[in-house]
């Protein structure tokens, strides 16, 4: 499984501090080393600015090889997050394996998009965002 992950409102309250940035990689870190099947692409807008080895750099040693790739960047396109996930599958190779989005921004997804568990932006990650996470695996 595919896991696309949004940094912002997801690793870390969004708008949060300098020092409480990816404060909820904590939570998720324990959770991937559980699920070897899932390998992280990176959605985050941080893939504007960084590129992948130093977006790999944000994980533990250990999980840095399961991050694989970050999306495309795609402007003006309804449901522009969802678009950019769809538009990686499709030149990727991995066109037919399952995935889910980890984000905090419904609105880049199209209504009702199935594949997306959206967390609480003022929070980030939560425990009930893996549970849901899970229902994805079974």
């Amino acid at each position: 499984m595919l896991l696309f992950l949004d940094f912002d409102g997801v690793l870390h309250p969004d708008r949060a501090s300098v020092d409480l940035y990816f404060c909820r990689l904590t939570l998720l870190e324990p959770w991937l080393r559980q699920r070897p099947q899932i390998d992280v692409v990176v959605s985050s807008s941080w893939r504007e600015a960084h590129p992948l080895d130093e977006l790999r750099e944000f994980f533990s040693e250990d999980l840095r090889p399961r991050v694989i790739s970050s999306t495309p960047v795609l402007r003006s396109v309804s449901g522009e997050r969802e678009a950019e996930i769809l538009a990686w599958l499709s030149c990727s190779g991995f066109a037919g394996r399952p995935w889910v989005a980890l984000d905090d921004q419904a609105g880049l997804f199209s209504a009702g998009c199935r594949n997306l568990v959206l967390c609480d932006s003022s929070v980030g990650l939560a425990q009930a965002d893996l549970d849901n996470l899970d229902s994805f695996l079974t």
